[in-house]
C-alpha cells in the first residue's frame, strides 16, 4: 500500500492528537472550516446544526449534550452531523471549567446574589466536594442553568452568523471552481 502509514497508530496517539495536535491549531481550524463548508445542505441547515452544538455545550447538562442538541437540531431542521461536531469541539475538558465558572457567576448575578465573587470562591474552595454536590445539587445547578441562558443565546447567534457566512462562501467558491473546470473541458 502506498498511502498506508508505516507505523500503526494507537488509541493513545489519537487521544493525544485530539487534545494537542501535532500540526498547529491554525491548521486544525482551517481543516474544520473546510470540513464544515463541505457538509451537504443549505447554509441554514449546516449553520443551525453547528450553532446548536456550540450553544448546547454552555448548558450544565453534561452527558446529555448530544441528546439535547440532537432534539433541538431536529426541531430547528438543522444538520445533526454539524451539531455533533460542534458539541464535541466546544465541550471538552479544556473548555468546561471556564464555561461552568462563567455560567455560575452570571447566574449568581442574575439571581441577585450581589457578592457573586465571594460565593464562587466559597463554592470552589470550601464547598465544592462530591458529597456537597450529591446532597445540595440545586445550589449549584440553578445558578448555572440561569447563567447559561444568556450565554446560549449569544453563542448560538454568533456561531450561526459566522458559520452561515463560511458555508455560503465555501459553496460559492466550490461552484465557481466546478464552473471553471466545466469551461476548460468545453474549450479543450
Amino acid at each position: 500500500m502506498i498511502l498506508k502509514s508505516r507505523k500503526k497508530r494507537t488509541w493513545w496517539h489519537h487521544l493525544r492528537q485530539a487534545m494537542w495536535p501535532s500540526m498547529s491549531f491554525r491548521r486544525v481550524v482551517l481543516y474544520y472550516k473546510h470540513r464544515i463548508s463541505r457538509l451537504p445542505g443549505t447554509p441554514y441547515y449546516i449553520a443551525s446544526g453547528f450553532a446548536t452544538g456550540m450553544a448546547i455545550s454552555f448548558t450544565p447538562f453534561v452527558g446529555f449534550h448530544l441528546m439535547l442538541g440532537g432534539l433541538i437540531t431536529w426541531l430547528l431542521g438543522g444538520s445533526l452531523v454539524a451539531m455533533a461536531l460542534a458539541a464535541i469541539l466546544s465541550g471538552n475538558p479544556w473548555t468546561y471549567p471556564f464555561i461552568w465558572i462563567a455560567c455560575y457567576k452570571i447566574g449568581q448575578a442574575i439571581l441577585g446574589h450581589h457578592d457573586a465573587r465571594s460565593a464562587t470562591g466559597t463554592l470552589l474552595h470550601k464547598q465544592f466536594t462530591f458529597s456537597y454536590l450529591l446532597h445540595k445539587p440545586m445550589e449549584l445547578l440553578v445558578p448555572m442553568l440561569v447563567g447559561s441562558v444568556p450565554l446560549v443565546i449569544i453563542v448560538w447567534t454568533g456561531t450561526y452568523y459566522v458559520v452561515s457566512r463560511i458555508v455560503k462562501s465555501g459553496k460559492e467558491k466550490r461552484k465557481e471552481r466546478i464552473g471553471r473546470r466545466g469551461h476548460k473541458k468545453a474549450d479543450g
